[in-house]
């Protein structure tokens, strides 16, 4: 049964930020296919940007695509407001019901209310249920869960979110027991991410490889993605000359230049490069250039980038850092341990020598029968329907 869902989200992408968020977005998009879903994202912009851009909040309609539209606005992350963080999570709560005021009288009431992140969205959208009598669905992602637990009041509306929303999703088994062992009583499903694998597929007459073997990683470049573990294991796989290879490094942060600094200083130039900031579209030429995706991180609550790599044919290699776990198969690619550059090495030199092949059907039948579209909307639908 169709069905009218509010999506409720501090993360999605904006002008400030085109990436922040985008897994929310295509699961909106997804969503939409089955349900009549509109978006209410009010984004958190930090306060020097938020009032050089504007005096006062900001909105905008934007029709992301035919099937959704979103109100975006802008509200201001208050200095020091970790400390007072109940008195702005009520100011946040008054842009909340400032639009769902706008978006009932142009789109309708909701059915249900499907928040993303428990602070501040989650939290809001309590509030929201609250007044207008309508069930919460609370999606979580927060890498790491303890982010939310920072101070004595995020702690207090945290427990009051998860005890009061009608139904918790994490997005993979790791996440689940890092939510259960702040609140042991709660009763939460794992439903992981969607892949829009009618976006990253394989070629259709994939290219016969004739230069260097290409590991591909593609991040938020901070120290968080432990990019820097794998540019030491590439030179220790270079130290054993065992083929001629590189290492792409797609994206863009904080860390690029030290990352950039450190392939200097250990004479790999020839063999790790970094492609800045990536467009959808090239994200997904670049996978389908390299023979293996490499996900080093240090923490991941799911890992999307890895299973949109999957999801266009191509074996991986990924630490054992919460997500990854849940995604990758001994058919599918290979984890290692976090902040390991030796074994991040050991698997690197098993594909370059051969003794380890994937078949790429099998990766992306893999990941399209457990995060596919088709399977992500049966999970969801069946939740909306068990509280409707």
């Amino acid at each position: 049964m169709k069905r009218k869902v509010l999506i409720l989200t501090a993360w999605y992408p904006n002008a400030l930020s085109p990436v922040s968020g985008v897994f929310i977005q295509d699961q909106a998009l997804a969503m939409s296919r089955e349900h009549d879903v509109a978006v209410l994202a009010p984004i958190l912009i930090p306060w020097y940007k938020f009032f050089r851009r504007a005096r006062d909040n900001k909105k905008q309609m934007i029709d992301v695509t035919y099937r959704l539209s979103v109100l975006q606005k802008e509200v201001s992350l208050i200095p020091g407001m970790r400390y007072f963080y109940e008195l702005w999570a009520s100011y946040y709560y008054r842009q909340v019901m400032r639009g769902f005021e706008e978006l009932a009288t142009s789109w309708g009431w909701p059915d249900v209310i499907h928040a993303h992140v428990v602070l501040p969205a989650g939290w809001a959208a309590l509030q929201l249920a609250r007044v207008q009598k309508i069930p919460v669905v609370l999606t979580e992602h927060s890498g790491p869960f303890a982010s939310q637990l920072r101070s004595p009041s995020t702690r207090r509306l945290v427990k009051e979110t998860l005890e009061g929303v009608d139904f918790i999703s994490a997005v993979s088994p790791a996440l689940k027991e890092r939510m259960q062992a702040f609140c042991p009583q709660l009763d939460i499903r794992v439903i992981g991410n969607v892949v829009d694998e009618d976006f990253f597929f394989p070629e259709a007459q994939p290219t016969v490889p004739t230069g260097p073997f290409r590991f591909l990683s593609i991040a938020l470049l901070n120290r968080q993605k432990g990019m820097e573990d794998l540019i030491k294991a590439a030179r220790l796989v270079a130290s054993h000359g065992t083929r001629e290879f590189e290492v792409v490094i797609g994206g863009d942060g904080p860390a690029r230049r030290d990352l950039e600094t450190l392939v200097k200083e250990a004479g790999l130039s020839r063999y790790v490069r970094f492609t800045g900031l990536l467009s959808r579209l090239e994200v997904r030429d670049w996978i389908r250039k390299c023979d293996a995706f490499v996900l080093p991180s240090l923490g991941e609550t799911f890992g999307v980038v890895l299973a949109e790599a999957m999801a266009c044919g191509k074996p991986v290699i990924a630490t054992r850092c919460g997500g990854p776990e849940f995604i990758v198969t001994p058919e599918t690619g290979v984890l290692v341990d976090i902040a390991s550059p030796a074994q991040l090495a050991t698997a690197m030199g098993e594909f370059l020598k051969g003794s380890r092949v994937f078949d790429s059907r099998a990766i992306r039948n893999s990941i399209t029968a457990r995060f596919g579209q088709a399977a992500f909307i049966k999970q969801i639908s069946n939740v909306y329907d068990s509280l409707l």
